[in-house]
């Protein structure tokens, strides 16, 4: 193999790694939107203050899935309060 044969590879290796990286934080991405929809239901007052708090969670480094066990836990008791 020639040199331009493997900078096409390793270049299309990495391009393939960045897009699957890239597309894996888009899904998480819907997919929290779609916990705090479901959550908050029609009640936009919930909703804003469960995206207020999701934001919260995330500023504070909190990993996913507590993130969203507490989001359904403040949800569940109506008033979420930080």
């Amino acid at each position: 193999m020639d040199s331009l044969s493997i900078f096409i590879i390793v270049v299309s290796v990495a391009l393939a790694v960045a897009f699957k990286w890239y597309l894996f934080r888009r899904i998480q991405g819907w997919i929290d939107k779609d916990l705090i929809k479901g959550l908050a239901g029609s009640d936009t007052r919930l909703h804003q203050r469960l995206s207020d708090a999701d934001r919260t969670f995330r500023a504070e480094g909190m990993k996913r899935t507590e993130r969203h066990r507490k989001l359904e836990r403040l949800a569940s008791e109506g008033e979420p309060g930080l």
